[in-house]
């Protein structure tokens, strides 16, 4: 158990951008909680990164350490920390970059500076979409750096209810590509400590299942639950199906039986995940707003591979920095010229409605290449 001055900071929020809750790395528990502890110290309106100061008393507490400091201990673990790579992905880019570039020990005050590498600020600074927030108190009792990364994880798609990871996937983001490559091994020491762990000790629980290809074990589905206090300081779970995201998948769902339309909860998800890169917390709003435009044409055959379309030209502008305002509804329509839109687009339109309804973290290659063919013909019909 912390010592007081580290439990007084624990109401602290953690606050990371989505894009590095799910980069690849490898801490170890106590590396963890030096990086997420210095995350909370980041105020939200801080547009570039402090020096992070903290007593070295309250940071050998930190670290779960009783006495006195000892210095030569700690002077290696951060020097191990500051040689720690993580790795994120962007579309084409892998990035690799330290968390930490700089630490300063001074003893005559007793305290103990670092800072991250600058080129963390896109994903700890001025944050005003795709980010997850938790309280600090939830990973600080973990014993298990698997149990944190999951909680994070778990925490990024709480508002789904449930998400399927690819194992493969799965290992690099909680950082076992190097150990327990045998399923069972895995399932034995991350997935059912950690199952147990976040349950006793945060703010969520969760259940799995394996999703299979043959006898081969290929990706986890995990179930997501809320777990709240109630008035009489009872802990107490939220049952599947009373969270945001079968509410939001329901709201969506009738506006779209009003017009004999239908979706998957699957496809849902994915337009989601669409809406939530361009529109930030204002997301569902947003696309109902889209739906509803789009369902009120009669000259939009299929709305909701309209829909998708319009989502990713305007993900496409976020992600390169232009005003996806620049996207709509209606320049779109007129792009193609016609009063109905082309027949080959209906193609593109089955491609879409197949490609929502799968994975939400996995594309089919050969979708993916189908969809450029067939954005590559727009593109031409468009000149």
């Amino acid at each position: 158990m912390m010592e007081s001055s580290v439990t007084q900071q624990s109401n602290n929020s953690v606050t990371k951008s989505n894009v590095l809750i799910e980069a690849n790395y490898k801490l170890t528990v106590t590396e963890q909680k030096v990086i997420l502890y210095l995350v909370s110290q980041i105020n939200k309106d801080d547009d570039d990164f402090k020096m992070y100061s903290l007593p070295i008393q309250h940071f050998y507490e930190l670290l779960g350490y009783r006495g006195s400091p000892k210095y030569s201990e700690m002077r290696e673990i951060t020097k191990n920390l500051m040689r720690k790579i993580l790795e994120i992905k962007e579309g084409k880019k892998l990035k690799q970059m330290s968390w930490i570039s700089y630490v300063e020990y001074d003893e005559h005050s007793g305290r103990v500076s670092l800072s991250f590498d600058p080129r963390l600020k896109p994903y700890l600074l001025q944050l005003k979409k795709e980010f997850t927030t938790y309280r600090l108190k939830n990973v600080m009792e973990l014993k298990s750096s698997y149990s944190i990364r999951i909680y994070e994880i778990l925490k990024r798609w709480q508002f789904m209810n449930e998400i399927e990871i690819p194992l493969d996937e799965l290992r690099k983001m909680v950082g076992a590509t190097d150990k327990y490559l045998e399923y069972h091994n895995f399932k034995k020491r991350v997935l059912a400590p950690a199952e147990k762990e976040i349950a006793e000790k945060t703010d969520l629980s969760f259940k799995y299942e394996e999703v299979k290809r043959g006898r081969k074990v290929v990706a986890i589905r995990f179930f997501i639950r809320e777990r709240r206090i109630d008035g009489k300081g009872n802990m107490l779970e939220i049952p599947y199906g009373k969270d945001s995201s079968d509410t939001l998948y329901s709201q969506f769902l009738s506006r779209l039986e009003k017009h004999h339309q239908s979706i998957s909860q699957k496809g849902f998800a994915k337009i989601a995940l669409l809406a939530q890169k361009v529109f930030g917390e204002g997301w569902f709003d947003e696309l109902t707003k889209m739906a509803d435009d789009i369902l009120a044409r009669e000259d939009i055959r299929e709305p909701l591979a309209f829909l998708t379309y319009v989502l990713n030209e305007k993900v496409k502008r976020v992600e390169k920095g232009i005003d996806h305002n620049e996207v709509s509804v209606e320049k779109i329509r007129k792009a193609v010229r016609r009063e109905q839109l082309p027949d080959w687009f209906e193609e593109y339109q089955k491609q879409f409605l197949q490609g929502i309804e799968k994975s939400t973290i996995s594309e089919d290659e050969d979708f993916e290449r189908k969809r450029a063919e067939l954005e590559a013909r727009l593109q031409k019909y468009r000149d």
